[in-house]
């Protein structure tokens, strides 16, 4: 593949490239130096600091950063890492806290705890740990029998200026010892290596600290699989170092991560405009099948400006994002870019578009499409997805005149059917919805079928936002299992919705699932007349399961969503063109 410079690029797919980037305009003055990144050694009420830990942690950290500076240099950007804190010995700096917790107070999903007594030890010592790039050194990782328990949190996260990353220290933690065939190490429920525990615990260090960078996740593409490994940001942290044991090809920074890391703040410095909430506009999109791929072409114009598109093309029918294949192109002159998608599979697909700023922030759209039996994409989605965005962000601003160019805009590309022009459709229907007709018990005897969401309820009530028709908070659409759900009732857990039936109506039948932007897990129960006619198993996102109850004589209908015991967060509910038949 040929060179990616500053003029019109062709494409980026993945592997190893050369890119030019602009020259900051907008910036008030010189970057300033990057700050280091601060490791904090966090030890339990319950234990001791682990012996030669400052001597293996700069080993160990040193790999890192070479790690990093050969895949900036690999993308074209540079022999680009980010510094730590030295002493004069040139040892790593460990800022020692000492929890006020035994270890098995400390769970995996307790990152905010842990950093909430970080946070008060570092600014009793000046620093402010909310305006740091951290790596929180934990001594939570504990051996039982030969066997090793990871007991804290395991999670990064930041958003390129500021952030954090929480891993392990352990004895045998040691960057000297990834190419060590001896036993001794544990993970994955079974023993292993030395040299393998290393490349797990020193790949956890790696990617965590990517997410403390602002990086998110990302799969390699098949090509590079084969020639570089696996990328950091997939499940590379899984294979960091294996070609050292001759085990495999390894772990490598994707290109597309590289971009992002540019500009951040512990690459690049104290950009002067790095405060500057970023916005994009792409005056031209355009979306084609070509050859086996979704070539995407445009121009995009933003402040700070948009010196490349990267796009994460993220398989729904898998949970989670660690699928999602990552792929960029720099802008040329003009902020034209083109990017290809490739390695399409049958299935619904969320792409994820970011334009990257030179101040280290993106501005991101999200949206979705499906590629049929045949392999080719529905490329009327791609075409439709920025203009059918930007009327939802009108509609939910009540632009109502912004809502009826966009949505027209919409309707002139896509044919009539398409879901991309009934979710336009639906848009102009929600400007002035209907108002609720009757309660299904006073309808007259020729009606043999109600829509509930369009019914007048005795009482609702939601876990979270308000009572919806035909629409959900923040997205507008209901989707479930891809599906666009022109009728349905927003049901966030915990969500009760009662009906008066009047004793009129035989059947009830509904969909019932998590909204597709969920990621919570429910459990759905139907009443009648306070006696339980039906409770769903635990449902989680991608799931939907059809109901068909009798009612008959019933004179109350009692429609509920139940937390399904791990928390309100993400839990979604929906029902799906819920009604009563005769």
């Amino acid at each position: 593949m040929r060179p990616l410079g500053s003029v019109f690029c062709a494409l980026t797919v993945g592997t190893a490239v050369s890119i030019v980037t602009p020259a900051r305009a907008t910036a008030t003055g010189p970057p300033t130096r990057p700050p280091p990144v601060r490791v904090v050694y966090f030890v339990p009420a319950d234990r001791e600091p682990l012996s030669n830990r400052a001597e293996r942690l700069t080993r160990t950290l040193e790999d890192v950063r070479r790690f990093y500076r050969d895949g900036m240099a690999a993308a074209g950007l540079g022999p680009l890492t980010f510094d730590l804190e030295r002493d004069s010995d040139g040892r790593v700096v460990l800022h020692e806290v000492r929890g006020r917790h035994p270890s098995d107070a400390y769970g995996r999903n307790d990152a905010a705890k842990v950093r909430d007594e970080v946070r008060t030890a570092l600014a009793a010592r000046g620093i402010d740990a909310d305006r740091e790039l951290l790596l929180i050194v934990q001594v939570l990782l504990r051996w039982q029998d030969g066997r090793a328990i990871e007991v804290g949190p395991y999670v990064g996260g930041g958003d390129g200026r500021f952030g954090a990353a929480h891993v392990y220290d352990d004895e045998r933690l040691d960057a000297s010892r990834l190419a060590s065939r001896e036993p001794g190490g544990w993970y994955g429920g079974k023993p292993c290596s030395i040299g393998r525990f290393n490349t797990h615990y020193i790949g956890g260090i790696a990617h965590e600290l990517g997410h403390a960078f602002g990086l998110p996740h990302d799969r390699e593409t098949a090509e590079d699989r084969a020639m570089r490994g696996r990328s950091l940001m997939g499940s590379g942290n899984h294979t960091y170092g294996e070609e050292r044991r001759g085990e495999g090809p390894g772990a490598f920074l994707s290109t597309v991560s590289a971009m992002q890391l540019r500009y951040a703040r512990a690459f690049a410095g104290d950009l002067p405009d790095a405060h500057v909430r970023p916005t994009a506009e792409f005056p031209s999109f355009e979306a084609d099948y070509s050859n086996g791929a979704v070539v995407l072409t445009g121009v995009v114009t933003g402040t700070p400006p948009v010196w490349a598109v990267a796009v994460w093309n993220d398989p729904m029918w898998i949970a989670g994002d660690y699928d999602a294949v990552a792929w960029g192109s720099p802008t040329d002159p003009q902020g034209r870019f083109r990017l290809a998608i490739r390695e399409l599979e049958t299935g619904r697909y969320e792409l994820r578009l970011r334009a990257l700023h030179t101040n280290g922030r993106t501005s991101l759209r999200r949206f979705t499409y499906t590629v049929d039996a045949n392999g080719v994409p529905d490329v009327i989605a791609l075409r439709t997805a920025l203009p059918l965005a930007s009327a939802v962000q009108a509609w939910l601003q009540r632009d109502e005149a912004a809502v009826r160019r966009l949505a027209s805009t919409v309707m002139s590309i896509a044919p009539a059917g398409h879901e991309s022009y009934r979710k336009a459709a639906h848009l102009l229907e929600r400007l002035a919805p209907a108002p609720p007709g009757p309660p299904p018990a006073v309808r007259p005897p020729d009606v043999t079928r109600v829509e509930l969401s369009h019914a007048k309820m005795t009482e609702a009530s939601v876990g979270w936002g308000r009572v919806m028709r035909d629409e959900a908070p923040e997205v507008v659409f209901i989707e479930l299992n891809g599906e666009f759900v022109p009728r349905g009732l927003w049901a966030h857990a915990p969500a009760r919705h009662v009906f008066d039936l009047g004793g009129r109506w035989r059947c009830f039948r509904s969909r019932c699932g998590v909204h597709d932007h969920g990621r919570g897990t429910v459990r759905f129960v139907v009443r009648a007349d306070g006696r339980e006619l039906y409770r769903s198993a635990t449902i989680r996102a991608g799931q939907a399961v059809g109901i068909e109850l009798d009612v008959s004589g019933a004179q109350q209908l009692e429609m509920i969503v139940e937390d399904a015991g791990d928390g309100r967060n993400g839990d979604w509910g929906v029902w799906a063109d819920p009604v009563v038949e005769r």
